[in-house]
This record gives structure tokens, C-alpha cells and sequence, in this order.
């Protein structure tokens, strides 16, 4: 809802500077979600009266005019204008006035004839963008007043955002009464205008929808002057909000509507035939809107029609038929209360608009009949005209029960903090129009009318700190003793250390929420349990995650969609599984992933653009890994995993306990993720490394290393790592550098062969090895491979 500030000082006006309200509205819980200060951007205008008006000698399209605007002489003035008439008080913009989008007025001549200035319209002022009327001002105003001044434009438009649970902070009269009661002040009561019943005419209404809620209250005016103008005051102020229109109806409807919050709808009462009926749409009605639109409807939506059409749904949605327009004379001024089930119903066929919005929010059932007779009384007297009486049904009376609400005085302290005493409360309460009932320890309230959110003894609380002011609660630390289990510091220096490896990788950090798209992540792990949350705070984020894979791979989808050639992000966390064994049957563990995707490094002009394939990822894994536990106890074994490539994927074990995966995305995957082919994820459980010993500090041997290279030929279907694991065995008792550093397939190896390349680096910490020793434990190693895969030396 947008407004103008000094709008809303008609209702409430605090002796406090504009920055001040804007933060007390906020401090009231409703978001000021912007402030634009409109200024007027003409200098230079007056008012001026017309003395004489007489067409040109040479067009019938322009008119001479001699304008008094207090000055000796009076300004000649040659106009287009077809509004003009003598004794006109009007806008004058003189010699040297600048008017919006850097118009200056000059004296100039206009076939022959001398112009000393420019009548002005609304539009080419900068406001009411459809009016270009030369502007009329009532005859008692002063001739020569500076326009800037009497139409006081210079104001702030608040625009603020409203939580469904707060629909009081949808009108000036709700704002009002949030901000007198944070300064301690009255609104004035509401003053009902009843307008007098001058008719006897009504027309009927019948609810046929006794499962819904619906309060409809309506009457007939009759005789009204539609195409009047609408005051300036009002313009003016719906200017500001933007909701101005040419129809002087809506706009009435629409300045009600922002000051009390109470939606209104009228209607060509010319074309009801009969009663008003409200019933549910037969399944296939339509309903035509104005520009031949057509709506189907079904059974679920809510109608009020006549004997033989449909006239309306709710939200203002008017059929061609019973639409004001410019020739209506006689209208059918309504207000109606349905439930909130009814809208949703009508918002899925409809677009939501500003009316369903209220209606989907709640209203207050008490201002319908003071929304009816404040509407009837601006019509009357802006458009003339003859109201009937107010005609009502209500066939559910619940929409205006409120429970009593008991609230204790020790349990609000409690939940707060601090102390309050109860004299403080109870004025708050007051000032909120709570009704109360004080006893020793506590109250009984009743919320207002116009709270529909306040359902329990912690939303009273609530509405009392907000008044009493955030800012007033006293900075006290909280005193707690944790009791940390030490493996949570182990696992916290784990992470500590595995973020600055990565990160000095190129990684970037990311802290994703524990609730994901169940849908997503059923796509990753189709076979396993998940627990769905009862109240999600979205749809896409409404079950506990199992992996923290679903978070990265949405992270590498946004980042793609925005142009990044090369992802590189890991997150660490809780991850919820079902587990009957464990408390409470969801077992709780903290795990590290990363994801890599796109290129490996930057366009350059010295580097060929590469993708990042398995190994990066592995390479980047085994850092962290080689620094948590040394890799003699890692092993990578390839197996089939969900959500990862058949061919590129592989379990990671440590001690032969299995703790995380690693590979490429599954390729099924990647259109229905938005990830492209050269992504790869791995994940580890750190709750595995708890019992790990601390590594020692060893000195560092002053004797050379030693470097030996075979090259063995052994079967294609052998796994490399098999190799290099029995070669470590063999070796146990010596310190050897073990490392892979070739693999070579041929056509001329028969019978599915491969070459693997080995080095082994020696080094004693108390002398210099003999070659002799090392070419003998080379070649009984040798003989142990023969022995297990029936290696062959390459020679």
C-alpha cells in the first residue's frame, strides 16, 4: 500500500520529525519497504483570473485572453484551451517559469498575436498524468498565490508491505492506531455519517451458499452525476497511492478503501434483474468482463449474480453488464465479508489484485456499515444523488467471535527477559484495544476486531513488545554453561582446516538451509527414506536434507544462469537420515562436500580452456584427506552410486569403513538440475575421523632419497589401486614413496593388457641406502606382484 505522509497526519500526527513515523511504523511491524520525497518540479505558476476571453481573429481553435494574476497590468495570453470562460480563476505560468522536463515559458507570438504566458493543466504540472484540462480553482481563491503553495505537493510517499498476519497495516485507520499507541495518544473516534434514507428502493439479497461465511451488506443511490470531477483534495491524495482514475466511483471506492480498509464494489443497479443472489458458479458459467473477455468458472468459486446472470466475483470483478460507466445514473453501493477458502478458490482462476488482497488478509467486520455510509456520504456530496436503505444478510455470525485470551504476568516476563511491570502492560494494552480483565497474576483478553492473527498468549506478547519498543529492552547477555562434547571441537578444527585448503584452491563457501526440494532431492536418491516437515516454510523447502548435495547443485544451477564459466563451492553441515536405532529415529551427521563445475581456469591467452573432469575433484579431496588421516588408510573403490555417472563414480573408504562418494553427475540428471556434463560432487562424513590420533612431529632425515622406475604390463580388468595397495604392503616396514605415474594401453599388448608406470622414492632416517639393498627389494617386490596379478617386467 502506498500513501502520502501528510495523508496519514490527517489521522494521527505525532509530534515527531518523518524519520522518526517511518521507523515507528516499522517498529509496529509493518515493513516500509520505500520512501520516494515528491517535490513539485514548476516554479514560476500563479493563480490568475480570466477577465476576458474572445476567439482569435485568424483561428477558431485558439482563444485571446487577458489575465489578471495581481500585477498592474494584466498578461495577454493566447490559448487552445476549450475549457476557458471569463471570470475563471486558473494556473498561469508566467514569463520565465520552468515547468517539468526543463520547460521554460518565453514571450512569444502566435499568428500575430502576443502570448505572455501559459495556462496550465494537472499533466503539465507533473501530476494526474490523464488530465489535461486547463485547471479550475474554486473562486475564493486569492489571485496571485503561488500554485506551489496552495497545492502543497512537496510530501513523502510511504510505500509499506504487509505480512498476511497483519492485515491492520493495510489502511491509514490501522497504521493510526499502531502509532498512537507507541506514543501514547488517542485517535479520534470514528464519526459515522449516516446519509438519509431519500428512497424507499432496494433490491434483495439471498445467500444460497450456506457453507460459507457471508456478511453482504448493500443500497441503491439514486440520480448521481457520474462525470462530475473528482475534488483535487481527493486527486491529489490517490495520486500519491496510485490508484487515481478517471471514473469518480472508484475513485470514492478506492480513497475508503486506503483510509479504513474496507473493499466496497458498485454496480449498474439498471441492469440487476430481481435479487441479488449468492451462490457457488455452476461447473462451465462464464462470466464476460469489459474488452470481451471471457472467464469459465466451476463449481469452487464464489458468484453473485441476478435471477438470470452473473454480476460479479469477489475482488471487484464486474461483469460488462452491470459495470459503472459514463452513462450510469443509479448504482448498487455493496460490502461483503466472505472466508479466506473462498478467495483462494478465486485467486487460483484469477489474478490476485489490491481487493482480494484485503479479502485474503482479513477485514474488520465492524466498519462495514461505516464503510457504507463514509462511501455514501462522498457520493452524495460530489455526485449528487438519493440513497435507499442499507439492505443486509448474514447467515454466519462467527467471523465476529474472539476467544478470550488469559495472559500471565510471570510467563510474559519469562519470555521476554526482563522484567515489566503491570501497570505498563495494562496501558498497552488499552492503547491497542485489547478488552481486559485484570486479575492477581494475570488477564483475560479479548483482541480487537481487526486483529485476526492474535489466537494465543505468545501473539499477545508479542503485540506488547512492539509497542513497548525493541529498543528499550535492556542489552543483558545471556548466561549459559554449555557442556561441549570434545568431538565437537575435534570436528570443528576437521572443517577449520578442510575450508582453508579449499579455499586456497579457489573454492567459495557456501551455507545452504537444512530444508530442500523434496522433488530434487528424490531425483538424486530415489531409494532412500526422507522426513517431510508438517509446516514448511515453502514447498520447495519442505523436508530435511539427507546430502548436502541438493544445496550445491541449486547453488551451481543459479550460478550457470548467471554466466559463471567456473564453479568451484563446498559447504559443510548437518544431514538428517531415518534411523530407528538413533534418538527420536533420525540419525544426525556432519558432512563436507564440494562441487566443481565448468571450465578449470580463466580464458587466457597462454592456456588451452580445459573442463574439469574427476581427477581436479579428487586431487583437491585427497588434500584434505592426505592432511585429516595420510591416504595410507584411503581407499577409492568404484562403485555404482545415486545421483552420480555409472562409469565415473567411486566410494571413498577409510580403514574399510565406508564415509563418502565422489564423481561425475549423473548425465540423466543434468537437464532436469540445469547443471551441464562437467560437474562433479564428492561428500565425506567427518563423524568418521573422531578417533583419528593427532599426527607427531617426526625430524626430517638429512639422507638422500633414492629413486627407482618399473614399468609392468598386467591385466586390463585389474584395478590400479589393488597394485599400488600390495606394494605398499610389501613395504610396511620401509619408508617408500609409492606413486603412479603412468598407465599405457597398446594394440601390440595381447590378451587386454595395460603398462603401468611406478615409482618408488626410499629414504633412511639413519644412513645412505646401498643400491644393491634397493635393487633386491625392487625385485622381490616384483616377484610378489608376479606372484598376486601375474605382472610381467617391461624391460
Amino acid at each position: 500500500m502506498k500513501f502520502s505522509e501528510k495523508w496519514l497526519r490527517e489521522w494521527i500526527d505525532p509530534k515527531v520529525n518523518s524519520n522518526t513515523l517511518h521507523e515507528q511504523i516499522s517498529s509496529a511491524g509493518i515493513e516500509v519497504e520505500d520512501i520516494e520525497n515528491f517535490e513539485s518540479k514548476f516554479n514560476g505558476v500563479v493563480v490568475g483570473q480570466i477577465i476576458q476571453c474572445f476567439f482569435h481573429s485568424q483561428s477558431q481553435n485558439l482563444k485571446i485572453l487577458k489575465v489578471d494574476i495581481g500585477k498592474k497590468k494584466l498578461l495577454n495570453i493566447v490559448c487552445g484551451a476549450s475549457n476557458c470562460f471569463n471570470g475563471m480563476k486558473v494556473a498561469v505560468a508566467t514569463i520565465g517559469a520552468t515547468l517539468p522536463k526543463n520547460i521554460k515559458i518565453n514571450q512569444r507570438v502566435l499568428k500575430g498575436e502576443l502570448s505572455e504566458g501559459m495556462l496550465c493543466s494537472f499533466f503539465e504540472l507533473g501530476i494526474f498524468v490523464n488530465d489535461n484540462k486547463i485547471i479550475e480553482f474554486p473562486q475564493e481563491t486569492l489571485i496571485g498565490t503561488n500554485v506551489n503553495d496552495y497545492l502543497s505537493l512537496n510530501d513523502n510517499i510511504i510505500k509499506v508491505s504487509v505480512t498476511s498476519n497483519r492485515p491492520d497495516g493495510l489502511s491509514l485507520l490501522g497504521l493510526s492506531r499502531n502509532i498512537a499507541a507507541i506514543n501514547n495518544l488517542k485517535i479520534s473516534p470514528l464519526i459515522y455519517k449516516s446519509a438519509p434514507v431519500v428512497i424507499q428502493e432496494k433490491i434483495d439479497i439471498n445467500v444460497h451458499a450456506k457453507k460459507k461465511c457471508i456478511n453482504f451488506l448493500g443500497r441503491i443511490i439514486k440520480d448521481i452525476n457520474i462525470n462530475v470531477e473528482t475534488p483535487f483534495w481527493m486527486k491529489k491524495k490517490l495520486f500519491f497511492s496510485d490508484v487515481l482514475s478517471e471514473n469518480i466511483i472508484t475513485n470514492i471506492i478506492n480513497y475508503v478503501l486506503i483510509e479504513v480498509g474496507q473493499p466496497l464494489n458498485a454496480l449498474n443497479s439498471d441492469n440487476i434483474n430481481g435479487s441479488i443472489i449468492v451462490r457457488m458458479a455452476k461447473d462451465k458459467e462464464n462470466i464476460f468482463l469489459n474488452n470481451n473477455i471471457k472467464i469459465s468458472l466451476n463449481e469452487n468459486i464464489l458468484v453473485f449474480s441476478d435471477t438470470n446472470k452473473i454480476l460479479s466475483l469477489p475482488g471487484n470483478i464486474n461483469s460488462n453488464i452491470v459495470d459503472v460507466n459514463k452513462n450510469t445514473k443509479n448504482i448498487f453501493l455493496s460490502s461483503f465479508l466472505i472466508d479466506r477458502k473462498s478467495i483462494s478458490y478465486i485467486i487460483k482462476k484469477m489474478n490476485f489484485n489490491k481487493v482480494l488482497e484485503y479479502y485474503n488478509y482479513g477485514i474488520d467486520p465492524s466498519l462495514q456499515n461505516y464503510a457504507i455510509e463514509y462511501a455514501t456520504d462522498l457520493i452524495i456530496k460530489i455526485c449528487g444523488g438519493m440513497s435507499g436503505p442499507i439492505i443486509g444478510e448474514k447467515n454466519n455470525l462467527d467471523i465476529y467471535k474472539k476467544n478470550t485470551i488469559r495472559l500471565y504476568h510471570q510467563k510474559l516476563n519469562k519470555i521476554i527477559g526482563f522484567f515489566i511491570d503491570i501497570i505498563t502492560i495494562s496501558n498497552i494494552l488499552y492503547s491497542l484495544d485489547y478488552q481486559l480483565n485484570f486479575q492477581k497474576n494475570f488477564w483475560d483478553v479479548i483482541p480487537p476486531s481487526w486483529r485476526f492473527d492474535i489466537l494465543i498468549e505468545e501473539d499477545v506478547i508479542s503485540d506488547i513488545l512492539r509497542i513497548y519498543g525493541y529498543n528499550n529492552i535492556s542489552l543483558t547477555p545471556l548466561k549459559e554453561f554449555l557442556n561441549y562434547r570434545k568431538e565437537n571441537t575435534l570436528i570443528d578444527s576437521l572443517l577449520k582446516k578442510s575450508a582453508i585448503i579449499l579455499i586456497n584452491q579457489g573454492y567459495y563457501e557456501v551455507i545452504n538451509y537444512g530444508f530442500v526440494d523434496p522433488k530434487i532431492q528424490s531425483l538424486i536418491f530415489p531409494n532412500k527414506k526422507t522426513l517431510l516437515l508438517s509446516n514448511p516454510i515453502s514447498q520447495d523447502m519442505s523436508c530435511m536434507r539427507l546430502s548436502l548435495w541438493p544445496g550445491l547443485l541449486k547453488n551451481i544451477s543459479y550460478n550457470k544462469n548467471r554466466q559463471q564459466q567456473s564453479i568451484r563451492i563446498f559447504e559443510s553441515g548437518l544431514c538428517f537420515s531415518v534411523d530407528k536405532t538413533e534418538k527420536l529415529g533420525v540419525k544426525q551427521e556432519i558432512f563436507l562436500a564440494a562441487a566443481i563445475s565448468g571450465n578449470y581456469i580463466k580464458e587466457n591467452w597462454y592456456h588451452k580452456i580445459r573442463k574439469m573432469d574427476f581427477y581436479d575433484l579428487k586431487g583437491d579431496l585427497e588434500s584434505i584427506l592426505e592432511l585429516l588421516c595420510k591416504l595410507n588408510h584411503i581407499e577409492f573403490r568404484h562403485e555404482i552410486i545415486s545421483g552420480l555417472h555409472p562409469k565415473q563414480s567411486a566410494s571413498i573408504y577409510f580403514k574399510n569403513h565406508l564415509i563418502g562418494s565422489i564423481g561425475a553427475i549423473d548425465p540423466r540428471l543434468e537437464k532436469k538440475l540445469n547443471v551441464n556434463s562437467a560437474t562433479f560432487l564428492f561428500e565425506i562424513s567427518l563423524n568418521n575421523f573422531l578417533d583419528i590420533e593427532p599426527f607427531k612431529i617426526r625430524e626430517i632425515s638429512k639422507f638422500p632419497t633414492i629413486r627407482r622406475d618399473i614399468a609392468i604390463l598386467i591385466s586390463e580388468d585389474i584395478v590400479v589401486n589393488n597394485v599400488i595397495k600390495k606394494c605398499k604392503q610389501f613395504f610396511i616396514n620401509q619408508k617408500v614413496e609409492i606413486n603412479l605415474f603412468d598407465i599405457y594401453f597398446c594394440k601390440e599388448f595381447h590378451n587386454k593388457k595395460k603398462s603401468l608406470g611406478i615409482s618408488f622414492i626410499f629414504q633412511n632416517e639413519q644412513r645412505t641406502l646401498k643400491d644393491d639393498e634397493i635393487n633386491l627389494m625392487i625385485n622381490d617386490c616384483i616377484g610378489v606382484l608376479e606372484e598376486k596379478f601375474q605382472a610381467v617386467l617391461r624391460k
